[in-house]
């Protein structure tokens, strides 16, 4: 900010003297872009700071309720359950802040980063401005992968991050890297993963074990009050992991469901 305050000073000084001597003098145009892309840089890193913020705020207030919720409902005190209402509303109010203030940082920072790649791609505001961008490219991909259990769609998001880089011919972003190879894994099943999968595990339980499921590959018979979740096997077929309709517990696994056709992403 310092900075560009100076810059400012100087262009106002240079258009001073222009005016008092009559010569053509001030600032260049590069001096003029520069001038503006650090400008824009710095709206960019409050807004990401601010959002950063709010980020973490929600997890506050989302563990909160996770830890009323984990007390069995008749045992939880009034105090508690005011407490849950409260926190949700907050919950609710603070989700969309958090949207908001991702989509105006998107709004910001592509302009910014054209300008970058294109004319200042060495400039150290470049990397910065590309971390902030695969960064937010995580969490987008994190959010696919929650909604749709969609792992090659995350996938190729980053992998269009990472593009960026190349582009330039600079190092890729470890995290965006090390996300790629890890989606990779976790798009197929193991059977050391499912192995891990017990009965009476819950829905959330058993994404962590061994992933979310493809929403396509999510098949619910109501008249047995069964749900199915078929993860695909690198070696081909797949493996199924059934859920009580009414609890969302497992109540059954079977590595070789070789009769359930599991689609590809």
């Amino acid at each position: 900010m310092r900075r560009f305050l100076l810059i400012s000073a100087l262009l106002a000084l240079g258009a001073t003297l222009s005016l008092t001597t009559g010569c053509k003098t001030g600032p260049s145009p590069e001096e003029l872009a520069q001038a503006q892309m650090h400008e824009q840089f710095t709206a960019v890193q409050k807004a990401y700071s601010e959002l950063q913020q709010k980020r973490e705020e929600l997890k506050s207030v989302q563990a909160t309720i996770a830890e009323i919720e984990a007390i069995k409902e008749r045992k939880r005190t009034d105090e508690q359950k005011t407490q849950l209402e409260e926190a949700k509303a907050k919950m609710t109010e603070l989700a969309k802040v958090v949207d908001d203030g991702y989509n105006g940082l998107q709004n910001i920072l592509s302009p910014l980063l054209t300008t970058l790649l294109n004319d200042f791609p060495d400039a150290p505001e470049t990397l910065e401005a590309l971390k902030i961008y695969s960064d937010e490219a995580i969490v987008a991909a994190e959010e696919i992968i929650q909604k749709s259990g969609d792992y090659k769609k995350a996938m190729d998001s980053l992998a269009s991050a990472e593009g960026y880089y190349q582009a330039i011919g600079k190092a890729p972003y470890p995290s965006l890297e090390d996300k790629i190879k890890e989606y990779e894994d976790w798009r197929f099943i193991t059977k050391e993963r499912f192995d891990r999968v017990k009965k009476g595990m819950t829905e959330d339980e058993v994404k962590a074990v061994v992933g979310v499921p493809y929403y396509r590959n999510i098949q619910e018979d109501p008249k047995k009050g069964v749900i199915a979740w078929l993860y695909k096997k690198r070696e081909g077929g797949g493996a199924g992991i059934y859920l009580k309709t009414k609890t969302h517990k497992v109540y059954n696994m079977k590595w070789d469901a070789l009769k359930t056709k599991v689609v590809n992403e």
